[in-house]
């Protein structure tokens, strides 16, 4: 989640050095696991039952693969979204297993945030946030916030990554699909494009992410093309050939 040269962000007076930050967000558990069900449906008396799945494997597995990615940035920040005043289960074993793991990671600066101060500080003070480790919901919640602060939802691009490579991973836009405006030719096109770049870095190819990033940025920078999303009334397409021809 950056703030691209030649983009404002919907926040006064902040620059592509302010808005910099990755979230590292939990997506085979959590609240997301697909545990609950519903009994006595139509019924005055119905019930529904959503269930949190959290594992100290789990935990420990995103939370160490935050701080090695912090580790690797110049910030060296790592924030850790809970909600352990409140869910007095999940969260807590939660913050348990972070204060396990920051031990190995002394480098690193290590903060604790409640998820809803912690959206409120993307907003007021991005510049102090750099990697965000989060749960399943608030990962999904966060990553929408970073992306709109960005200066777009379509510019964010997202990686579903197997860390032990044991099977593929899955990259795509933060936003996900958009069929609400599928077939007319609006939809920005750098999140997805920015995404496949991610592939390749997961694959290997350091060189060609960068050379595609680096033609996203000289875009984006040169303030002609913009799609609608971002002020301007570029295609998909036009986006999409400027990109291209920059590569």
């Amino acid at each position: 989640m950056r703030l691209l040269e030649g983009l404002a962000s919907p926040l006064a007076n902040r620059g592509p050095a302010d808005i910099d930050m990755v979230c590292v967000r939990e997506n085979s558990e959590g609240e997301y696991s697909g545990v609950g069900g519903r009994i006595h449906r139509g019924t005055p008396h119905e019930v529904a039952q959503q269930v949190g799945v959290f594992t100290r494997a789990g935990i420990e597995r995103i939370l160490r693969y935050g701080f090695e990615l912090a580790a690797a940035r110049p910030r060296k920040l790592l924030a850790s979204a809970t909600k352990s005043n409140a869910l007095t289960h999940s969260m807590v074993l939660w913050d348990e297993v972070a204060e396990i793991v920051r031990t190995d990671y002394p480098a690193v600066e290590y903060r604790k945030y409640h998820v809803d101060a912690l959206a409120a500080r993307m907003v007021t003070h991005p510049q102090t946030l750099d990697v965000l480790v989060t749960s399943n919901l608030f990962g999904d919640i966060l990553t929408d916030i970073g992306s709109a602060i960005s200066g777009s939802l379509g510019i964010a691009p997202g990686a579903n990554i197997n860390p032990a490579r044991t099977h593929p991973s899955m990259f795509e836009p933060i936003h996900g699909s958009a069929p609400d405006i599928a077939g007319k030719g609006i939809a920005n096109p750098i999140g997805a494009t920015w995404a496949a770049a991610l592939m390749a870095d997961h694959l290997g190819h350091r060189a060609l992410h960068d050379r595609i990033v680096g033609a996203i940025e000289r875009v984006v920078a040169g303030g002609t093309i913009r799609t609608p999303d971002l002020g301007g009334t570029a295609t998909t397409r036009q986006m999409m050939d400027a990109i291209v021809a920059e590569i």
